[in-house]
């Protein structure tokens, strides 16, 4: 049986309702569970099969359009009371991408995670951000309602050690460089941080 552990919530095998339905009772803790349930996500990505993938054919360490839509449903549940997404969730989205390293998904989890980074990333510095089901539609685009932000060196830290882990080429990966790349000196010149992020276009 694979195991697979993100703080105190075991990775146990649920399908996507379960997950939906655990992360949506969840009160205080419904980012935490929204982590634990990418984690699932992300195992049976990893080796192709589990109860996030049944009844479909997928292939191992390749993100498809449902798995894409299924970490967003999950992050949308675990923000229904008006979170922004969280370091853990970023993290576990990250986690997933360095996981998988083949896409059939059109772009969608690229899409996503570049708006929940962005999200956690605006709310981190005291910015407002939409509702995480507007802001990770994948209808809506980021530039939209994203704005730029003066990143923190631990912000800053935070990106460059996922940008280590991740594809030079990917579209992500391109738009953490120029973040990071940004002098605070020339941040005001330079194209606001939403647009870097806006990759689904």
């Amino acid at each position: 049986m694979r195991a697979c552990q993100l703080e105190e919530f075991p990775c146990e095998p649920r399908g996507p309702g379960d997950l939906i339905a655990d992360v949506a009772r969840s009160t205080s803790d419904a980012p935490a569970r929204s982590a634990a349930a990418l984690a699932q996500v992300r195992c049976d990505i990893i080796v192709g099969e589990g109860a996030t993938v049944a009844g479909r054919v997928h292939f191992s360490r390749t993100i498809d359009a449902d798995d894409a839509a299924l970490c967003t449903r999950i992050l949308v549940a675990a923000g229904r009371t008006g979170l922004s997404v969280s370091r853990a969730e970023a993290d576990a989205l990250f986690a997933i991408d360095a996981a998988a390293g083949e896409r059939c998904d059109d772009g969608r989890f690229d899409d996503l995670l570049a708006k929940a980074v962005m999200h956690h990333l605006m709310s981190a510095a005291g910015a407002a951000v939409p509702a995480r089901e507007s802001a990770l539609n994948p209808e809506n685009s980021l530039a939209a309602w994203a704005s730029a932000v003066d990143l923190g060196r631990e912000h800053r830290s935070w990106l460059a050690r996922h940008l280590d882990q991740m594809k030079p080429a990917s579209n992500v990966a391109r738009a953490i460089n120029a973040i990071l790349r940004m002098d605070l000196v020339e941040r005001q010149a330079e194209p606001p941080l939403a647009l870097l992020f806006d990759i689904a276009a």
